[in-house]
């Protein structure tokens, strides 16, 4: 089909879109209606074929010259981009841990004056008692004092950079018989990772809440945002 088309003045291309816009119009109008007819289609169907394999056939160089350059300019920005993506990981790590060690020390001074207060107020309300004051009068102070504990605010660190909680799973083991039946799929060693991945889901799903079988960390990945 390309050398007979070769052969025109009309360049390649524009030969080809001309015959291939012409084809559907043939085919909708061509009418089979007796031998003569039949064989004329039969030979109009091997032309049609000539000319897609030599539309594809035209195109073919194009499309891998063009696919050449999309690799190449793919490999160029995933070189340029593989330090970024490197270094982004560096510090978000490094404030995730950070975070944590923060938010565990808040925790415990948290819990080191809630113990205090709530020593402090039995013994008052001890005291108060033993003043004779009604013990429904002692017991709504006590409960409003508690009120209060519980409303002490959370000291947090912010920024542009978000921490979503995240679990990691691995199976301990010769513990994988505690994990529950409803979770467990038959498994080989190469698909512990599979098995992992949805325990990982569950984990996620229920608060990371004790699994037998399973050991399961709370972990924070950084989400990031622009300036």
């Amino acid at each position: 089909m390309l050398s007979t088309i070769q052969n025109d003045p009309v360049s390649i291309g524009q030969k080809l879109a001309l015959r291939a816009n012409t084809i559907l119009d043939v085919c909708s109008n061509f009418l089979v209606i007796d031998q003569a007819s039949y064989s004329e289609a039969d030979r109009k169907v091997s032309e049609t074929a000539s000319l897609e394999k030599g539309i594809i056939e035209y195109w073919s160089e194009p499309k891998r010259s063009a696919h050449k350059t999309w690799k190449g300019i793919c490999q160029k920005e995933k070189d340029m981009l593989s330090p970024i993506e490197e270094g982004s990981k560096i510090l978000p790590a490094k404030m995730a841990t950070f975070k944590r060690e923060f938010d565990l020390a808040e925790q415990k001074k948290r819990d080191e004056l809630a113990d205090k207060a709530k020593k402090e107020l039995q013994l008052k309300a001890f005291e108060l008692a033993e003043q004779g004051i009604d013990p429904v009068a002692v017991e709504a102070i006590v409960e409003m004092s508690e009120d209060a504990l519980e409303a002490t605010p959370v000291v947090d660190i912010r920024g542009k950079t978000t921490f979503v909680k995240d679990y990691e799973v691995r199976i301990i083991p010769g513990k994988e018989h505690l994990i529950p039946q409803e979770i467990l799929q038959p498994t080989t060693p190469q698909m512990v990772k599979a098995l992992e991945a949805k325990i990982k889901k569950l984990a996620k799903l229920n608060g990371g809440k004790k699994i037998e079988g399973v050991e399961i960390i709370s972990t924070q990945s950084a989400r990031r945002r622009t300036i």
